[in-house]
Order: structure tokens, then C-alpha cells, then sequence
């Protein structure tokens, strides 16, 4: 990869950007979304005395419509690759959905940006799924090519529904079925799924307590004082083993699996990996396939930059 590079990772928080010089990568910067009228004018602020960019990859928080994206939260930023083009004065505009993007690097990621959740075996050239609760529920295979590439399929796979496997989860699922009819796995496996998850166990226990926040949640658990937080965090963690697990087990993920998302880095001992190991490889006859298959927690919170990367070596 020659040339400069513009590098962006969009979110309706916050945009970070950087320059990927002659296929290097230089420092982050990071930006308030909101504070800028769009995507053009907070790439605008990127520090003076750098080689001007003829090109850009763009990972956004939303879906891909036709070439397009319109950030699902924070301002209402509309990441087109011409408009964009036009403003920056670039010759090749690349957009793509944030989620696909991260798992485009995934990968090419190394000991130091992963945690370790469930030993195994990669196959070289296997395939691999990318599983990522946060603000929603992300999910991309990586299809293997030749030379130790890969192509990345993304999905909406957090929408597919929600199985549960006792008799506690039927009882969620049956008050989630009656709030929401279509219960995806995002409803309960997200920040917002944590939130709703809280409020599906305090009615059923008719327990006189407040919404909680991911963050309280999470607070109260670790705490030991409320046995309901912790079990609010304790079936999280099992049904997004089972629900990685049948992931694993559509990909064919013989390559390993990859554990994104801002929720589980910040729980730390707080993430019960027994507990998620459990689920995942309880698979059936299919169990030697998934102990096989290695899990693993992406920590970098930058990861999204090693997959802009991977595409902007693809760029002609």
C-alpha cells in the first residue's frame, strides 16, 4: 500500500482518525462526533504539517444502504463515499459498516489485544466468527482465500432469535416474547439487552427496584450485595456463550472465534469464562467440534484500525 491513506472509525460518540503513510500507521486522534457537522469537517481537524490524503477507508456505527451510511446514534452524519470525496478532495472513498471492519483485522491481531477465554487448536485457513455485544450485536464471518486472506461476510446474525436452554430463559424469553413478539439475541445481549434483561428479572421476581444502567448493573454485581445484578450478568454470560457457540457452529469457525464489543473488556473477573465455556460447548454430539475451536476476547480498543488497514491494502 502506497501513498497517504485517511483511516476513520466512526461512532456517534466519538470518530477516530489517522494516516496510514506508504502502509504505516500513525497515531490516533480522537474526536467528539457531535461537536463536528459532519464526517468531512471533523476529518478536517486531524494536526497540520501531515501529507495530504488521496484516499479513505471509512468504518461507520450503521448499516450499509446502497453504498451509504446514516450514523444509528449520536448526530445524524450520512458517510457518503462521493460527497466525501468531493469535500476531502480524494480520488477513492471506501465505507463500510464498523462491525465488518473489525473483523476484517481480526486475524492479524496478536497476544497483546486478546484475552484468553477458551483454549483450542486454529486451523490454518480456517474460518473464522466474530461475535461483538456493545451498543448492538455485531456479528461477521471471515470466509478464508487464498494467501492467508480472508473475505469478510458481514451479517445481521444479532437479530436471529433468542433460544434459551432452562427454565429461568424460557421465563425471559416468554415476557420478552409478550413486550417485543420477535425476540432477537440484541435484545438481551447488548448494553441494551443487559438493561431489559434487568428489567425482565426484576418483574418476574416483582421486586421493587429501579432501572439500572450496563454500568450500575455491573457495579452491583461485582459488589455481591444484589444477588438479582449478579444473576442479571450470570445468564448474559451463558446465553452469549451458547448463542457464540451457535455461531461457531454456522461458520464452521475451525479457525477460532472472536469475542468484540465494549461490555466484556470492562467486567474484567466480573466475566465468568467457566461459566461461558460451559454454554458454548454445550453443543451435543457436536462438543469435540467446539472444544477444538479456540475463543478468544479482543482488548485492543483500537482493533477496528488493524482491519481499516487490511482494506486499504485492498484499494487499487
Amino acid at each position: 500500500m502506497s501513498g497517504v491513506t485517511l483511516l476513520a472509525d466512526v461512532g456517534g460518540t466519538y470518530t477516530r482518525l489517522a494516516l496510514a503513510i506508504d502502509g504505516v500507521r500513525g497515531p490516533v486522534t480522537i474526536v467528539e462526533s457531535g461537536a463536528h457537522a459532519s464526517f468531512a469537517d471533523a476529518a478536517r481537524t486531524l494536526p497540520g504539517g501531515v501529507a495530504q490524503p488521496d484516499r479513505a477507508v471509512i468504518a461507520a456505527a450503521g448499516p450499509r444502504e446502497h453504498g451509504v451510511i446514516t450514523l444509528t446514534n449520536g448526530p445524524q452524519w450520512r458517510i457518503d463515499p462521493d460527497e466525501i470525496a468531493a469535500a476531502l478532495h480524494l480520488k477513492a472513498v471506501t465505507v463500510v459498516n464498523d462491525f465488518a471492519a473489525l473483523a476484517a483485522g481480526a486475524p492479524r491481531l496478536g497476544p497483546q489485544d486478546l484475552a484468553e477465554i477458551k483454549q483450542g487448536q486454529a486451523e490454518p485457513g480456517g474460518a473464522i466468527a466474530v461475535v461483538g455485544p456493545g451498543t448492538g450485536l455485531g456479528v461477521a464471518l471471515l470466509a478464508p482465500l487464498q494467501g492467508g486472506r480472508y473475505r469478510v461476510l458481514p451479517s445481521e446474525g444479532g437479530h436471529a432469535a433468542l433460544a434459551p436452554t432452562n427454565a429461568r430463559e424460557i421465563a425471559v424469553l416468554e415476557r420478552l416474547i409478550q413486550r417485543f413478539g420477535h425476540v432477537k439475541a440484541e435484545y438481551v445481549l447488548s448494553g441494551l439487552g443487559l438493561e431489559i434483561l434487568w428489567e425482565t428479572l426484576v418483574a418476574l421476581d416483582g421486586a421493587d427496584l429501579s432501572p439500572l444502567n450496563p454500568g450500575e448493573i455491573a457495579g452491583r454485581a461485582a459488589s455481591g450485595a444484589c444477588p438479582l445484578a449478579a444473576e442479571t450478568i450470570a445468564i448474559f454470560t451463558g446465553w452469549l456463550g451458547g448463542f457464540a457457540g451457535d455461531i461457531a457452529l454456522i461458520a464452521g469457525a475451525s479457525g477460532g472465534v472472536f469475542i468484540a464489543g465494549g461490555i466484556l473488556p470492562r467486567w474484567g473477573a466480573l466475566f465468568d469464562t467457566a461459566l461461558f465455556n460451559a454454554r458454548f460447548l454445550a453443543k451435543g454430539t457436536h462438543r469435540p467440534l467446539m472444544e477444538a475451536m479456540p475463543v478468544r476476547l479482543i482488548t485492543d480498543p483500537t482493533a477496528s484500525f488493524q482491519g481499516l488497514m487490511v482494506l486499504a491494502e485492498e484499494l487499487p
